[in-house]
């Protein structure tokens, strides 16, 4: 819409304007022309006024009735020399009173009669003071022919009028002349036919004289800035237009070169250009109209045109695409740029969060499937997740850590074991460690990526190889319980199991050994007439709350009694040797004596009553202990995370300060404190220091550099950068910003 609103109103916009300008100018010139043409009317006609006086004043000067002989003679040829001045004033219409003075004298000639200097400054024609002297003196010495400016006389009673005093001494430019005659002229009859120029309109009409000084005015309006117009440092003679004070007013002047007076009008200007501001805003109005309705043509074709895109745009903002952050954007294709950089991004920060979390989700997922709670679900996808899971079938190690001296490990041989043990490449194998806290030992899990010949020759080099690199790097001398080999990861945790009842035979063998569930699973006690690797598999099942292995070991066992040819008795004796082996296990998990279903095992009368109440028992027994676990597990993980909690601020906190302290690994607690709080134990920490910082800044006035020391940083900068980087700005910033809202 733009591309085309713009290939529309540029060409548009350069003819409109130049069309426009010119069509003002033309208005404007116009107007100035009829504004001026009025003028020089007025000009005309009051120099021609002008021009009359000066010429009555020198026939006055040689009229020999108004010679000081003849008009001082007697009263007669006073009174006829008043009727001669009668006669002068009617000759002009701009005078108000004609007067014939000899200097020396006190007395002065009118065309009303005769009056003394006294009666006519005070009573005929009241001047102020200060003007009545300058009147007076210029009366009795002026050289030259004077106009003085208008001022204030009160005629006839109250009245008040501007006069106009025009001198011109008898005779003119004479250095002893014997007399003034003086010409009284009421401003009003000069500014009427100026007055009229300016009709309704609000404004002034000024009249000076070469020195710029105002010898009359009319006004409209009482404004200051209308004074203001006449001082010459705002005034240039010729401009059309001159700003005074606030107000823009349009000042036309003309000046005769008769009189050397300059006849000004002054107006504002939205008045002086009425026509032109009325004219400009049709016009603009037309060309507003035009563009508009360009602008609308021009948005109907981009809409059509750009219907595809549009429905792009409108299909990704009603998606709810992850990672897309909230933008408003006219323009559909950087709306579809920042959607894509979105995603993009997204996919970066995913791609990167999955290879932070892959190696806890596959540790989560193998101890999920070792435990048997996982399903296959879960086992697929992890293998889809991490490829070097994948394999043509699996099987379990189970490592106990013992030393020669038959000490359990610490925290930091534990780590360094874990270190070794969770991830092991040997030759055609992967392998993927498992800490076990309650069984003090390690679960590798192995795949094997290629279908051998032997499988028992490929598990014993396998295990030999881990034998070798603990003795290499840890001089432990382990012994190494083996479970059989499934084809499906899923099935591990049968395997898992065989390797822990494996384990079971350390008594019996010296650490550095590798025993097979195979081997220990053909004793056969021929008083029980069942597997013993059965009874491994069903006790350790039990405890390790495997309901599925341990329901399949208990079936196994109850129908290999079923096929016994022996008598009642032994039979008997057989099956509560099973139900004790159950009672002990609930003696040594301290649960289940009081329960229902275990008087009910006891006083079985067939094997099916026996499986049936020792079926209930073990689902039971199965989910008490792993209720058990979990909550093991959670108090630990709830007991590290009030640790953290509560010694965040010192700076002898680490992961191995709470492993020693809680007896386990490094990595053990910090894949609890990733499933706990979904971030490592650096930034857990860190998080914890910056919000005790934000709470100090807000709540208390202390220095900045002692509440992030408190906190437990030492390292200034360090601090400053990873706050600007978790809340966009710097501590003092932040505080600074805090307290303004």
């Amino acid at each position: 819409m733009i591309s085309y609103v713009f290939i529309f109103a540029i060409p548009f916009l350069i003819l409109g304007i130049f069309i426009y300008m010119n069509a003002v100018k033309v208005v404007q010139h116009e107007i100035e022309q009829a504004n001026s043409y009025k003028l020089k009317q007025v000009q005309s006609y009051l120099d021609s006024q002008i021009n009359g006086l000066k010429h009555m004043a020198a026939k006055m000067a040689f009229d020999q009735r108004l010679t000081p002989y003849t008009a001082k003679l007697n009263d007669y040829s006073a009174a006829e020399t008043v009727k001669e001045l009668s006669r002068y004033k009617d000759n002009s219409l701009i005078l108000e009173s004609v007067l014939l003075y000899f200097r020396n004298d006190g007395y002065i000639f009118s065309n009303e009669g005769v009056v003394s200097l006294n009666v006519l400054t005070k009573e005929m024609y009241p001047f102020p003071e200060a003007e009545r002297e300058a009147f007076l003196q210029d009366l009795s010495t002026s050289l030259q022919i004077t106009l003085k400016p208008a001022v204030p006389v009160q005629l006839r009673g109250t009245q008040e009028e501007r006069l106009l005093t025009y001198m011109f001494p008898i005779m003119p430019n004479n250095s002893q002349p014997y007399g003034t005659v003086l010409f009284l002229i009421n401003e009003s009859m000069l500014t009427s036919m100026m007055s009229n120029m300016l009709g309704n309109v609000q404004g002034a009409v000024y009249l000076l004289n070469e020195a710029g000084e105002v010898l009359a005015v009319e006004r409209t309006e009482d404004s200051p800035e209308l004074e203001r117009i006449m001082q010459k440092s705002e005034l240039k003679t010729g401009e059309v237009i001159s700003r005074i004070g606030s107000t823009s007013y349009s000042v036309m002047s003309e000046k005769s070169e008769l009189t050397g007076w300059t006849y000004m009008i002054v107006m504002p200007t939205d008045q002086f250009w009425y026509r032109v501001i009325q004219f400009k805003q049709i016009a603009g109005l037309v060309l507003l109209l035009v563009l508009v309705i360009g602008i609308v043509a021009a948005w109907f074709v981009s809409f059509k045109k750009s219907g595809p895109i549009r429905a792009l745009v409108a299909h990704l903002q009603h998606q709810s695409t992850p990672g897309r952050s909230e933008r408003r954007s006219a323009n559909e294709f950087e709306f579809i740029r920042g959607t894509v950089d979105d995603l993009h991004h997204y996919t970066l920060q995913l791609e990167t969060n999955m290879e932070q979390q892959l190696p806890l989700v596959i540790d989560q997922m193998l101890y999920r499937a070792l435990t048997g709670s996982g399903s296959e679900a879960e086992t697929g996808a992890g293998s889809a997740l991490y490829p070097h899971i994948q394999g043509q079938y699996y099987y379990v190690m189970v490592i106990s850590y013992r030393q020669d001296s038959n000490q359990i490990v610490g925290s930091s041989g534990r780590e360094a074991l874990y270190r070794i043990l969770n991830r092991v490449e040997v030759p055609g194998s992967n392998g993927f460690g498992i800490e076990l806290l309650d069984e003090q030992a390690f679960a590798l899990v192995m795949s094997v990526q290629d279908v051998v010949a032997d499988t028992r020759a490929h598990q014993k080099q396998a295990a030999d190889t881990i034998q070798a690199l603990l003795r290499e790097k840890l001089g432990i001398h382990s012994l190494i319980g083996v479970g059989t080999a499934r084809s499906e990861l899923s099935d591990i945790n049968q395997s898992f199991i065989e390797g822990l009842a494996t384990i079971e035979y350390r008594l019996l063998f010296p650490e550095g050994h590798v025993l097979f569930f195979e081997d220990t699973a053909k004793l056969q006690d021929h008083n029980r007439q069942y597997s013993m690797g059965d009874q491994m598999k069903f006790t350790q099942s039990l405890r390790m709350a495997d309901q599925a292995v341990c329901l399949d070991s208990l079936h196994a066992m109850l129908d290999n009694m079923a096929q016994m040819e022996q008598s009642v008795l032994l039979l008997r004796y057989i099956c509560f040797d099973l139900v004790n082996a159950v009672l002990k296990e609930m003696r040594t998990l301290k649960i289940g004596m009081d329960w229902p279903e275990t008087k009910r095992m006891m006083e079985f009368q067939t094997l099916e009553d026996l499986r049936e109440s020792m079926r209930i028992v073990v689902i039971r027994i199965c989910e008490h202990v792993g209720a058990g676990k979990q909550t093991k597990r959670a108090d630990l993980c709830a007991k590290i995370i009030q640790e953290i909690d509560q010694g965040y601020r010192s700076d002898q906190l680490s992961l191995d300060m709470l492993a020693q302290q809680f007896d386990v690994s490094a990595s053990y607690i910090s894949r609890l404190i990733r499933e706990q709080t979904g971030t490592s134990f650096i930034e857990y920490v860190q998080q914890l220091r910056i919000e005790a910082v934000k709470r100090e800044m807000l709540s208390t006035d202390r220095p900045i550099k002692d509440i992030i020391i408190e906190a437990g940083y030492q390292d200034m900068s360090s601090f400053i950068k990873k706050f600007k980087k978790s809340e966009g700005l710097t501590p003092g910033e932040y505080r600074k910003k805090a307290r303004m809202e």
